[in-house]
């Protein structure tokens, strides 16, 4: 009789215990009974229900040892129980696929996120991910939320033998300052870059999609709320499609060069048969004389350097990257692997209107180019006389100047509300220009 009431005492203090960790979650409106508290240990599988919107094709990477199955979404937190039920076909539908529980973890290191314009956001980024055995091939994945399903295609990730840099460029959106493209373009090409993606080889970043009917008018809607983090799966998934052996993220106004010489040759030297995964550059300020802007490109010949302590930015081994954040690498696919701080080479930051912070100008040894920067001046100028035809347009800062007041009605976000930037400025942005808007095919499922 004692020994069964000792058990009755651990079993009360387990459920206190579950309870008390439970209490603090969002979601504690869920665990209103017994039987609701005592089922948070146990798998639970996601349904039909839970706003989620899926990238278009999962990937096995063979990067890692073993490989593994990734698949990316947007979707509101989860708990640590909750997993996508999945089946795996290796044969098309000739055959049984292999059903899989697969759980998820944000690509932040917390839900929501901590950063304070995007703590608000409803959705965020998720990678779910499983070891597969070096024999398992999948051609396609079906995910099963209740009766509903996503099929997904599959792609392939391996790790990278071709010599260059691969420059992803984050999502961009009312964009009017095409000196900075042109000069971006032709600074990356001579530090070694061989490949563009998002820009000589442009991947559209079109609208999330709507919800199921039966659920929509339960939560925000995505486009509406995923504000900032959406380049964060923007750039994860766009590392995976690097083919070449280094590659880096880089804004239109950004450039990394080491002191002397190329970049590429530089940083090959520095991760060919060492641990280093990643070289994190310092972030310079640079002002420009003449404007790119208001004149030629003779500007980048002697830039000014600007005292403005703002974060680093990094190339990366992209044989080892495994998941990388903005301004520093979160994770790398062999735990061995580090990140090296280096002085022998700058972030050059060519931000609009940077002169106007009135910041104090120094010295540095960094410049745009590993050569002659005079030919690559010519090869600038010339190639934006062939864009416009011989007749190079006015710039005018209208677009940047309304695109920047729309941007401050929601940075911070008072009313604790996530909205995301290119659609709430869409109607004022149309009224300075006539903008492009993308009209591709989806690269995000729903179920429905």
């Amino acid at each position: 009789m004692e020994e069964i009431q000792r058990y009755k005492i651990v079993l009360i203090s387990l459920i206190c215990v579950v309870f008390i960790f439970y209490s603090y979650e969002p979601d504690f409106e869920y665990l209103e009974t017994v039987a609701g508290i005592l089922s948070i240990v146990a798998p639970e599988p996601i349904n039909a229900s839970f706003p989620i919107a899926f990238y278009q094709s999962a990937y096995v990477d063979y990067r890692f040892n073993p490989p593994r199955l990734r698949i990316f979404t947007l979707n509101k937190c989860l708990k640590s129980n909750q997993f996508l039920l999945a089946d795996l076909h290796f044969n098309g539908n000739n055959s049984a696929p292999l059903r899989k529980n697969i759980y998820g973890k944000p690509m932040e290191s917390q839900c929501p996120s901590a950063y304070i314009p995007a703590s608000s956001c409803f959705y965020s980024p998720y990678i779910f991910s499983i070891e597969l055995k070096t024999n398992e091939d999948p051609k396609k994945i079906i995910i099963h939320l209740d009766s509903k399903k996503i099929e997904l295609d599959v792609q392939k990730v391996h790790k990278k033998t071709k010599v260059g840099i691969t420059v992803c460029l984050q999502p961009v959106y009312y964009y009017s300052q095409w000196q900075n493209i042109v000069l971006y373009i032709e600074a990356w090409r001579a530090q070694g870059a061989t490949r563009f993606i998002g820009l000589i080889e442009i991947k559209p970043w079109p609208s999330f999609p709507s919800l199921p009917v039966d659920i929509a008018d339960k939560y925000p809607r995505i486009d509406d709320s995923v504000f900032i983090l959406s380049y964060f799966m923007a750039m994860n998934i766009c590392i995976l499609d690097i083919k070449t052996t280094i590659g880096t993220v880089a804004d239109f106004d950004e450039v990394m060069v080491p002191k002397n010489g190329r970049l590429l040759d530089y940083a090959t030297k520095e991760m060919t048969n060492t641990k280093v995964g990643v070289l994190i550059f310092e972030n310079h300020y640079v002002s420009l004389t003449p404007r790119i802007y208001t004149s030629n490109f003779s500007g980048v010949l002697s830039p000014k350097f600007l005292t403005f302590n703002r974060p680093p930015k990094y190339i990366f081994n992209a044989s080892v990257i495994a998941i990388a954040q903005v301004h520093l690498p979160d994770s790398f696919i062999d735990s061995s692997m580090r990140s090296e701080y280096t002085d022998d080479g700058a972030l050059l930051h060519f931000r609009y209107k940077v002169e106007s912070e009135n910041l104090t100008t120094t010295e540095k040894p960094f410049r745009f180019f590993p050569d002659d920067h005079s030919v690559h001046i010519k090869n600038m100028e010339d190639t934006a006389q062939k864009i416009f035809n011989g007749t190079m347009p006015t710039f005018s800062s209208k677009p940047y100047d309304t695109l920047q007041k729309c941007v401050k009605k929601i940075i911070p976000v008072e009313d604790k509300v996530c909205r995301s930037t290119g659609g709430i400025c869409k109607e004022e942005m149309d009224k300075v220009e006539d903008w492009v808007y993308d009209k591709s095919d989806p690269l995000f499922l729903v179920a429905i």
